[in-house]
């Protein structure tokens, strides 16, 4: 199958028609001043194709996160570096 080739303002006054060639299973060229910069392609998965594993544990079993204590003043160094800027 020969991959169609288009330049982004054509892409940009047909979009739709486009989509709906990938959609189809197309693949598309997409050009800048004649030379390719992207191509515009279906995606291989679906989200029929992902599976939802289930929990092992529940929610409440996790760790607590605790805080970070820091041996710095985050604030005053932000403030530091505005007015270096």
């Amino acid at each position: 199958m020969a991959m169609e080739s288009v330049s982004v303002a054509t892409l940009k006054s047909h979009l739709s028609r486009y989509l709906a060639a990938v959609k189809k299973g197309k693949e598309i060229i997409i050009t800048s001043h004649r030379h390719p910069v992207a191509r515009l392609s279906p995606l291989e998965k679906t989200t029929a194709d992902l599976n939802i594993i289930p929990a092992k544990k529940p929610v409440s079993t996790l760790k607590k996160m605790k805080g970070l204590n820091l041996d710095v003043d985050l604030l005053a160094d932000l403030l530091a570096d505005r007015r270096r800027r």
